[in-house]
């Protein structure tokens, strides 16, 4: 791609989602939709639902091209970005992840899952402090709650383990005979 670009680079993490990243790519630039929407040709209604997962509108073939253009990302990259096509329609987050990688998980949208596949911790769907739901990953600008201000990597101490936890027959309580819990 071309070294000589107006735009700042912005290299997608491994496993991004698409919402996300474009978020990401327009903030660097400090791009808006409607900027973007006139570069392709198309509606900005449009562009503003490809990074809300929810609206299920993803670029067309063509569109993921002229778009690769811009953010210098191949429309081959760009395609493995969208989100699944069974979708968990409220935002999701392992905060362990998210602390290690600040990127939203395309995977993470996966109706299927419910659990993260590295860290076997339940997926977040809300702070687990106030309990306000997620915003759209394309607006995680401060990487925190929008409400109480919790970051998403501080999550990772509220999310349970999917393991079953089984107590011993012979631990009374976990002060009398050192089992953890």
């Amino acid at each position: 791609m071309a070294r000589d670009s107006w735009v700042f680079r912005v290299v997608p993490a491994p496993g991004e989602s698409f919402g996300h990243f474009m978020g990401r790519f327009r903030r660097a630039n400090g791009l808006s939709q409607r900027v973007i929407a006139d570069y392709l040709g198309v509606r900005e209604k449009w562009v503003e639902e490809w990074e809300q997962p929810s609206r299920r509108r993803n670029p067309t073939e063509l569109q993921r091209i002229a778009l690769s253009k811009l953010v210098e990302v191949s429309p081959k990259q760009l395609a493995k970005m969208l989100p699944p096509a069974r979708l968990h329609l409220q935002t999701r987050l392992c905060a362990a992840c998210y602390g290690e990688t600040p990127v939203h998980q395309a995977n993470w949208q996966r109706e299927e899952k419910s659990v993260c596949d590295r860290h076997a911790l339940r997926l977040l769907s809300n702070c687990p402090i106030c309990g306000a739901g997620f915003r759209t990953p394309a607006l995680w600008e401060d990487e925190c709650c929008e409400q109480c201000g919790l970051l998403f990597g501080q999550m990772r101490m509220y999310q349970q383990s999917n393991a079953r936890q089984v107590r011993s027959p012979s631990c009374v309580s976990p002060e009398q005979s050192g089992c953890q819990q």
